[in-house]
């Protein structure tokens, strides 16, 4: 049911570990021009996302503490520390989304064709559980990868793809 997601979110984290090793940990609290997001909140905010969208397969958010600082509607300023440094995220986000790829590729067509609970997507087209986890798979990850890579770029990257 969720291959393609799988592929693309998979293809999708290749892209992601590239940008990411251009990011210098001095510039990873500070927001960056535009979006005004800090990469370290980027890669938070994705590693939490991925971890709320598991709850749908019955596991527990396993970093209840970073909602706050990057769940939807946080402010997006993040405080630096040694518990949200560069690879302590970069790791969760890793093994958030391949845990995430792992459970899709085992959901029932029955489980996933469940009504959501985000009140964010009532009214709109994104409708069941299976649509938020095709939505965090891909277009989620690939918009906020977009922002980090806004911020490789700002410190003077050239493009990678």
């Amino acid at each position: 049911m969720f291959a393609s997601a799988i592929a693309i979110n998979e293809f999708q984290c290749k892209g992601f570990e590239k940008i990411a090793a251009d990011i210098a940990e001095q510039s990873f609290f500070e927001p960056s021009a535009g979006h005004g997001h800090p990469p370290a909140w980027i890669i938070g905010h994705l590693a939490i996302s991925a971890e709320a969208g598991m709850q749908y397969f019955g596991r527990a958010i396993s970093h209840p503490e970073w909602s706050p600082i990057f769940g939807a509607g946080s402010s997006g300023q993040v405080t630096p520390s040694e518990s949200l440094c560069k690879e302590v995220l970069q790791s969760a986000l890793l093994q958030n989304y391949q845990d995430l790829r792992e459970f899709a590729a085992q959901a029932s067509p029955e489980a996933m064709s469940q009504p959501h609970s985000i009140p964010f997507f009532r009214g709109t087209p994104i409708k069941t559980v299976g649509d938020c986890i095709t939505l965090l798979l891909t277009n989620h990850f690939g918009f906020h990868v977009s922002q980090l890579s806004s911020c490789r770029r700002a410190a003077g990257f050239a493009p990678l793809f």
